[in-house]
């Protein structure tokens, strides 16, 4: 039994990270030297610029109402704000943030895997959490609660990104061939992870 001031404490973490990378992509907008990250001269197109920022806005959104949707004192106490920003949460990723994801991976660095794995991340990421829209507008709480474990794993794939990348230079990976095994571990661990909780909290009736 998990007691309160664990599970605050738990909470205040998950809290931190999500907030702290989302105030850390926002600040990307703010840096003109940012686009030099790209290698192959997208950043020179006004439409790859657009997509950054609707990329980089929608998944601080997401990342920063994200974590609250999963507090379960907070959604008996305030059920229509939890509501607001779960609508709020839905509108950062499907409508601006992952369209803007998979045009980005079409260009990212690193080559064909890289496509693939951002590309796979992102249409996982918009798949998911229209899903969680779907499920709640038909009532059905708990298919959407396990759609919205789903969407919001690839989410925190901004923090698992952060961690593991610089961890993986720091043990003497190289950047280039560190970005070709963050394109994909920096969210399908993180799916296997949502799996294994929702087996814990629904199994039989998991889908």
């Amino acid at each position: 039994m998990k007691t309160s001031a664990a599970v605050k404490f738990r909470n205040g973490i998950y809290g931190f990270l999500c907030i702290g990378v989302a105030l850390y992509a926002l600040s990307h907008l703010f840096r003109d030297d940012f686009y030099s990250f790209k290698t192959n001269g997208v950043s020179d197109f006004l439409i790859w610029r657009i997509a950054f920022h609707m990329h980089f806005i929608g998944g601080a959104v997401a990342l920063g109402l994200g974590w609250t949707q999963f507090l379960k004192n907070f959604r008996t106490k305030q059920l229509n704000l939890h509501r607001r920003l779960g609508y709020l949460y839905i509108i950062a990723i499907v409508l601006v943030s992952s369209p803007a994801a998979f045009y980005m991976a079409l260009y990212a660095n690193g080559g064909f895997n890289n496509v693939v794995g951002f590309g796979m991340m992102a249409l996982c990421w918009f798949t998911f959490t229209l899903a969680a829209f779907v499920k709640i507008k038909g009532k059905d709480i708990e298919a959407h609660e396990r759609w919205m474990i789903r969407s919001f794993a690839v989410t925190l794939g901004a923090v698992t990104l952060r961690i593991f990348m610089p961890l993986m230079i720091i043990g003497g990976v190289s950047p280039s061939e560190a970005y070709q095994v963050i394109a994909w571990f920096c969210w399908v661990p993180n799916l296997f992870v949502a799996e294994w909780i929702i087996q814990r909290k629904y199994l039989p009736s998991a889908s």
